[in-house]
């Protein structure tokens, strides 16, 4: 009898735990992996539950017959009744376009996004992979919604909305890159950033002055490396993928492989590339008005006695010289010595061959067809960054969070040049050893979030000027590019943001003070055109934001944003010695005072199932501008240079400037299989005091596209667009001063500048299975003859692109 109870007492808990077991199921992606944070609901949603991080989801309070209706921002709406779940599993189908999405760079910690006024783009990593860039500018232009300049192949200069360069920040891993030799002109920096090693990317358009500091006027371009990962199991986890792409408009070859080892409280990410790139082919259709603009017809080579001389392109559309090579490697360390602390040590290493300066090599002397340059080129680009980030997220009195970073990074670069027929080589080199130290907390008051923090930065910066004589090897001193006693470049502040939630708003608001320090010393002050030895500057700034964000209507949000920037000048500003060209010289300017923005943003947005949307509009006002504009020096407003006479000009400060503009943003799911994606901008803004357009400001640009998903394969056909500039919209300094820019007008002087243009392209990828990938475009189909605005080099003509990707 005893037996018998038993028996029957172990089939009922076998019956129990049965059933148990079939009240939950599993929640899958298309490769098998669990998804978390599905909400599975009910028709009336009376009853709902959430899938957890092994996509588990307890389902047992739903009827047998009952509808279950799943959804998550990143995979297709499904439903099925419960009866008819097979296998206690469901498997999603990944969103053709995500709805809605996480960020993590507003307030430096992660944040939902429904609570942010400002616009914010995210680039993915999924979406890294798929666009398959050569260059992290490439990347932020896929987006449709980051205007890039490139005056050389090697190059790439972020505009947003209506600010570029030193203007606009670059945060790596929490490090802000800029340094004090940051300039106004266009950057390349970017491309030291490589694209294949990135966990994702956010760029906060409008000022971002309060969190990050100075620099941030524009808006902050947030990069996020890949992370080591810990084992969640007893054994040792090892990851690791390989890439290989070719493109048939540079000849590009590339090559990268990384890998991830981790233990349960050790672990590590090492990350390989390696680029070469050859010279850039132009498209051949050219718009009828523009004949032969931008045609390479000749070029300068040497003969065998070292002699320069003109040499005839027999393809006209081959950009000689153009071509680079670079490489980029990434280590990180992570140790958690606890289950609340975790340490990490990060090595960035990015450097390049010499990098031609494309646009100045097309210069020619006034109107004949002789250039003006033999040699110019940008020497190795060389950035070496170390960081070591120590985060803890036990809760404390007064944090929950906090996080230290100290960084080191080493920055060198080069130009190089030399007039046609001259046996003189100029070489300008420059060394920057940039430290900091950022401290950042948050802490959560209810419902409500503060976040604060600290930020130290020094910069030391070398700079050395010689000439060498081709034939004989000579070196003799010349003038360097910044003060040759060396220059120091010092900045501390501190942040508050504050966020509290209402039912239907949230409200935010910030503030920063910001100090920063300059001193420059020089050796030679006539040579180097300032009136003392040492340059001084000591500037202070308080900035702040107010915003808040509106969710009274269903699925709709309405944003308005109030804020203020700076930016205090750098080294570059106010020491740089710089012939523009033959006919204009760039001088330091002792006296320069800080720039102050005051923005105004306001947007509206919402999503449902099949749409998304966002439409925004901003204004900014600009006191005290910093501007490239006529200066004297006592009271001469132009001085002769190596026997040339050259009219003087410096960064000044002018009253005011505004800007305006705005942007659409339109995402539509329009079957389980296809979606449409569109993406508008337009930037305008005028110095008022010269009455004149601010550099910086783009043409309307954007990104239509056409998007098939089924399964393992996705596709798109999507156009790329840039309206036309012409000769009013563009200022004196530029259209005058660099002619070989832009295009002429076969009949009509106003409308010289920069014709607009499109493309059509192609792109796809094919899933072989979870360890293979496979993407493939053809872009610039037509093999259109194109510039984007600005730009000193034309963009590539048909290009077909190759990447093979293993995943382990």
């Amino acid at each position: 009898m005893k037996v018998m109870i038993k028996i029957a007492f172990l089939c009922l808990c076998i019956t129990a735990a049965g059933s148990l077991f079939s009240q939950q199921i599993k929640v899958l992606d298309k490769n098998n992996d669990p998804v978390p944070n599905v909400v599975i609901h009910n028709a009336s949603k009376s009853i709902s539950t959430v899938s957890d991080l092994e996509g588990m989801a307890d389902i047992s309070l739903f009827t047998e017959e009952e509808m279950l209706y799943l959804r998550h921002p990143t995979f297709q709406f499904f439903s099925i009744r419960k009866s008819k779940i097979e296998q206690h599993q469901v498997v999603l189908a990944d969103r053709i376009l995500h709805m809605k999405a996480v960020v993590v760079s507003a307030n430096k910690w992660e944040q939902d996004i429904t609570e942010i006024p400002n616009r914010i783009v995210g680039i993915s990593e999924q979406e890294v992979v798929y666009n398959n860039p050569q260059t992290s500018a490439d990347l932020l232009s896929y987006s449709g919604e980051v205007f890039v300049q490139k005056s050389q192949l090697g190059g790439g200069s972020p505009k947003l909305r209506g600010f570029s360069a030193n203007s606009t920040l670059i945060v790596v891993d929490g490090v802000r890159m800029n340094n004090a030799i940051y300039r106004s002109g266009n950057l390349q920096n970017v491309i030291s950033i490589d694209p294949n090693a990135l966990a994702g990317t956010e760029v906060i358009m409008g000022p971002g002055s309060v969190i990050y500091g100075s620099d941030a006027l524009g808006g902050v371009m947030d990069f996020h490396f890949k992370d080591p990962v810990y084992s969640d199991t007893g054994k040792t986890r090892i990851t690791g993928s390989a890439l290989s792409r070719v493109s048939t408009a540079n000849d590009e070859l590339t090559g990268h492989i990384d890998l991830g080892v981790g233990t349960k409280k050790l672990s590590s990410f090492t990350s390989f590339s390696y680029s070469s790139f050859g010279d850039l082919r132009s498209g051949s259709n050219t718009p009828g008005d523009y004949a032969g603009f931008g045609e390479r017809n000749t070029y300068v080579d040497q003969d065998s006695d070292g002699n320069d001389r003109l040499v005839s392109n027999n393809e006209p559309g081959l950009q000689v010289p153009s071509g680079f090579d670079s490489w980029h490697a990434v280590q990180k360390v992570a140790y958690a010595p606890t289950d609340d602390l975790n340490l990490t040590y990060g090595f960035y290493l990015s450097n390049t061959s010499d990098i031609p300066r494309y646009d100045v090599l097309t210069e020619t002397l006034g109107d004949t067809d002789s250039l003006a340059n033999a040699e110019w080129f940008y020497g190795p680009q060389r950035w070496i960054m170390h960081t070591l980030k120590a985060q803890l997220t036990a809760p404390h009195r007064f944090f929950d969070q906090a996080k230290v970073i100290a960084a080191y990074q080493d920055y060198e670069e080069s130009r190089n040049d030399r007039g046609f027929g001259s046996s003189r080589l100029r070489n300008r080199t420059e060394k920057v050893d940039l430290y900091s130290l950022n401290l950042d907390l948050d802490k959560s008051l209810g419902e409500n979030s503060l976040y604060y923090g600290a930020e130290f930065l020094y910069n030391a910066i070398e700079s050395v000027g010689t000439r060498e004589d081709i034939f004989t090897g000579e070196t003799t001193p010349t003038t360097p590019r910044y003060p040759d006693g060396g220059s120091n470049y010092y900045s501390g502040a501190a942040y508050a943001s504050y966020i509290h939630r209402l039912p239907k708003f949230t409200l935010s608001a910030g503030a920063r003070f910001t100090n920063v320090r300059l001193d420059a010393t020089t050796n030679d002050p006539e040579a180097s055109f300032t009136n003392s030895e040492e340059i001084e500057l000591n500037n202070s700034a308080l900035n702040g934001s107010l915003g808040v964000v509106y969710r009274g209507i269903p699925s709709q949000q309405i944003s308005f944003m109030l804020s203020s920037g700076f930016r205090a000048p750098n080294v570059d500003d106010v020491g740089k010695v710089f012939e523009l060209n033959r006919e204009n010289i760039v001088v330091p300017n002792e006296n320069l005072e800080p720039e102050f923005s005051y923005n105004t943003e306001i947007s509206w947005s919402g999503h449902s199932e099949k749409w998304s949307w966002r439409l925004t509009a901003f204004g900014t006002l600009l006191n005290n501008a910093i501007v490239r504009g006529d200066f004297s020096i006592n009271g001469q407003d132009s001085i002769t240079v190596e026997g040339s006479r050259r009219k003087i000009l410096a960064q000044v400060n002018t009253n005011e400037a505004i800007l305006y503009g705005g942007s659409i943003q339109l995402d539509w799911n329009v079957s389980r299989h296809w979606a449409a994606t569109l993406r508008i901008t337009e930037t305008a803004g005028k110095d008022r005091t010269n009455d004149q357009p601010l550099r910086h400001t783009t043409p309307v640009f954007g990104r239509v596209a056409l998007v098939y998903q089924k399964n393992r394969v996705r596709g798109e056909i999507f156009s790329e667009f840039n309206g036309a500039r012409y000769r009013e919209d563009i200022p004196d300094t530029e259209i005058i001063s660099k002619p070989y820019l832009y295009a002429r007008h076969v009949s009509d002087p106003a409308k010289d500048g920069s014709p607009g243009w499109a493309t059509l392209n192609l792109r796809g990828s094919y899933e072989f299975s979870k360890t293979l990938l496979v993407t493939a475009a053809l872009e610039n189909i037509l093999d259109v003859h194109y510039r984007p605005y600005s730009s000193g080099i034309s963009a590539a003509g048909r290009n077909f692109i190759f990447g093979l990707r293993a995943n382990f």
